[in-house]
């Protein structure tokens, strides 16, 4: 595989319908994930106290086993690290050409000095999962806040 192939990222919500979709650069694939570069592309916004700008860069870890995905966000200025946005997700699929995931509303956002938020509990709750799908995402999170302390 080339590794600057162009994919589409597809985000989906907990059904499968389309939220969002996005062009990606293939940075590296592993058996286990794909890790992405692509650009943030909405309106400047300030985001729980992170600015997310056009064009900030994203290097964005999709897992094939895991409930959730890594967005690292660096500032399109000098390339500073912003912090990482988390989305509890079901693990990924990639045919080769489409990245898409099912977001389950659930987030965790970690600012470069450690502080943690998790947002969107209340969407979470609020989500038709089973009891499994519940489970899983719930570990992933604190699989993830783990992971950034």
């Amino acid at each position: 595989m080339n590794i600057t192939q162009s994919i589409i990222i597809i985000k989906q919500d907990h059904s499968g319908a389309e939220v969002w979709r996005y062009d990606g650069k293939v940075i590296t694939r592993a058996e286990d994930r794909l890790v992405v570069e692509a650009f943030f592309d909405r309106e400047d916004m300030l985001f729980h106290g992170m600015w997310l700008r056009r064009g900030d860069r994203f290097i964005e870890t999709y897992y094939f086993e895991r409930w959730y995905n890594i967005f690292e966000i660096r500032a399109r200025e000098n390339d500073q690290l912003r912090g990482w946005y988390c989305n509890i997700a079901s693990p990924a699929e990639f045919d080769g050409r489409y990245m898409s995931y099912r977001d389950l509303a659930l987030d965790l956002l970690v600012f470069p000095d450690g502080r943690q938020l998790v947002l969107d509990e209340d969407e979470f709750d609020d989500l038709p999962l089973t009891q499994a799908q519940r489970h899983k995402a719930q570990r992933a999170l604190l699989e993830l806040q783990t992971r950034f302390r």
